[in-house]
Formats: structure tokens, C-alpha cells, sequence
């Protein structure tokens, strides 16, 4: 069995109390054909100097610096200076098994496909939940491809009864990607300054080329949820607008297939969720709160969205959840969401 080279891109900024764990998960991989691309984006603590640290005892390390521009440059720089055949994107703030590297390559070999995927732990500082959105050991073929589409660009029917698995397949971690999807189509992040959240655009266009995939139910990626300089950790005030715009792009690429228009209009009423949990993290009174809150409800899509969405599929404390923001009690979902709020930061 051959032994091709994966690149496994790093973008840093500002970890120096978390870089360490996450280099060594990198370094002790049992799979070694690999290349680490630490992306220094501009830091201003001491990250540079561990990395530098371990770059000068292992050869598998590669640095690059430049200024600060954000994750999805800092990404776009390890992809250009990528030199494997399969691509691999580990946050800094996180951790990856040792084994990591080479169950996705046998995976890969095996099945001869463009992208592996797996299932991941949410680390809390006190407590660890393995989130198992990918139920079973999965092919995904040519005459399949289409269904997983579907899933990354949105739920239908009984998988809104999960909402707390929204993003968990839209991750750009958590996966091994053929790298030559993503050069040859000139794919590339774009800045969260401007569409809020990368990740989920940059896989619904990736998958948009992907031929054959495996989804596998090992749980191998760590995601830290207690970090916080975290993008996911700090208020957004400009999240709405971001994520109107990415919303537009994603239905552009969408176009008028109706299935994944769908899929995605449920993505856009589930996503509620962030956008709540955010203004819920800000500091403005209650009434601002409200007021933003149910002006983003009325708007074009999100209003679409939640008129369309089917509430039957789900569990009573989600119906109760979405139903009060789809027929706009908005002081129950305000109250509703504080509860879900609390519950998120006493982790």
C-alpha cells in the first residue's frame, strides 16, 4: 500500500496555552508520510516561539508568517504552500488522535474516495461529549454522492429532530480531503468578515466535485469549547449581515433545485440558534436584544425559512423552541434561548 503525503494545515493565532497539545497530537501521528503547515497569523503572544521551538526538533514542521488577516487567509496560505496529495485542517486551539492520520489514509485507499470524514469530541473543561453525528460507516458512491450533498447543504424530514447536529458535517476539520478537488476547481475560504462562518461554504463547494466519499463513526478530531479567543467564543455585532451574505452566495450556487433549496431553507430556520446564542453574548439591554433578535426573524430569509419549516419532526423542547420563533412569540424564544444560553457556558 503506498504512502502518500498529507498536508496538515495549522493556522495560529494567539494559543500559546493550547499550541502545545495540539502539536504533539500532530507529531506522535502513527501515519509520519506528513507535512505541517503552522500558519502564523500575525500573533502577538508567544506562539511563534513554540513553534519555532518545536520546528528546530521536528523536521515534519514547516512556518509561515505573515500578518494578521484572519483564519480563512491563514487556511488559503497552507493550501497554496501545501505540497501532499491529501489535505488535513487541524485548529490550533485543538487536537487531533495519534491515529488520526492513518485510519483516514486506509479509509481512503480502501474505498478509493475524493474525502474521508469522522466524528469528533467536544472537549469541556470539565467534561468530554463525543458528538456522533455520523451513525455508521458509510460509502457514499457516484450514485449516492448526491444524497451526502444534500446533508452538508442542509436537514430534511427526520434529521431536524436534531438541530444540535447542524454544522457537525460542515466542519472543514474533521476530514481528509484529495487535495487536487481543491486546487484544480481553485477553491479557497472566504473571510469570515464577510460571510461570518467559513466553513460551510467552502464544503458545499467542494463537494459539489466530490466523486466518492466515507464517512466513518470513529471519533478522532477534539474540538475545544473552552477557549476563549475562540472565534466561537466572542460576540459577532455584524453576524446578521455576514451571514445574509452568505446565505446569498449559497443559494446562488443552490440555484433552482428545489431539494437542496429545501435543505438549506431548514439550515437558514436551525441556524436561529447562532444567531440568538450570539446577541444572547452581547452586552446591550434587553429591549436592543429583542428588538435586533426580531428584526432578523422578519427578514427575507430567515422569515421564509421558518414559515416553510415543518415542526412534526421535532423532540417537545425543540417544537417549543421553533415554534415560538416561527409564529414570532418573541419574548418565549428570548426566554427560551437565555435557558439554552446558561446551560451552553456552565460547561
Amino acid at each position: 500500500m503506498s504512502t502518500p503525503l498529507i498536508s496538515i494545515i495549522v493556522p495560529v493565532y494567539n494559543v500559546s496555552e493550547f499550541l502545545p497539545q495540539c502539536l504533539d497530537s500532530l507529531i506522535k501521528q502513527s501515519y509520519q508520510n506528513i507535512e505541517i503547515i503552522a500558519v502564523n497569523d500575525g500573533s502577538t503572544d508567544n506562539s511563534l516561539e513554540i513553534l519555532n521551538r518545536y520546528a528546530q526538533t521536528f523536521s515534519q514542521i514547516r512556518i509561515i508568517s505573515q500578518a494578521n488577516v484572519g483564519l480563512s487567509a491563514a487556511r488559503n496560505t497552507g493550501i497554496a504552500a501545501s505540497k501532499g496529495e491529501y489535505l488535513c485542517f487541524v485548529d490550533s486551539d485543538d487536537w487531533i488522535d495519534t491515529d488520526t492520520c492513518q485510519k483516514a489514509i486506509e479509509a481512503v485507499q480502501k474505498n478509493n474516495v475524493d474525502i474521508v470524514c469522522w466524528n469528533y469530541v467536544k472537549e469541556y473543561r470539565h467534561d468530554s461529549i463525543s458528538v456522533q453525528c455520523i451513525k455508521t460507516n458509510e460509502l457514499y458512491d457516484e450514485h449516492s454522492i448526491k444524497n451526502l450533498y444534500r446533508r452538508i447543504v442542509g436537514p430534511i424530514k427526520e434529521e431536524l429532530a436534531f438541530p444540535q447536529y447542524l454544522d457537525s458535517l460542515s466542519t472543514a476539520w474533521g476530514k481528509l480531503y484529495r487535495s487536487e478537488l481543491i486546487k484544480e476547481n481553485s477553491i479557497s475560504f472566504v473571510s469570515t468578515k464577510e460571510i461570518g462562518t467559513e466553513d460551510l461554504l467552502f464544503n458545499i463547494e467542494v463537494f459539489s466535485y466530490i466523486r466518492r466519499a466515507y464517512l466513518m463513526t470513529d471519533c478522532l478530531s477534539h474540538y475545544r469549547k473552552y477557549n476563549s479567543t475562540s472565534l466561537t467564543a466572542t460576540y459577532k455585532p455584524n453576524l446578521t449581515v455576514q451571514w445574509t451574505n452568505l446565505q446569498n452566495r449559497i443559494l446562488a450556487i443552490i440555484g433552482h433545485d428545489e431539494k437542496l433549496k429545501q435543505a438549506y431553507m431548514n439550515r437558514i430556520a436551525l441556524s436561529i440558534i447562532g444567531i440568538g446564542l450570539n446577541e444572547c453574548a452581547s452586552k446591550e439591554s434587553l429591549s436592543n436584544k429583542k428588538t435586533k433578535i426580531n428584526s432578523y426573524l422578519s427578514s427575507k430569509y430567515p422569515s421564509q425559512a421558518l414559515q416553510q419549516l415543518n415542526l412534526r419532526y421535532f423532540p417537545i423542547h425543540w417544537k417549543l423552541f421553533f415554534g415560538s420563533a416561527k409564529y414570532h412569540y418573541i419574548w418565549i424564544f428570548m426566554f427560551l434561548l437565555t435557558i439554552i444560553y446558561k446551560i451552553i457556558n456552565r460547561k
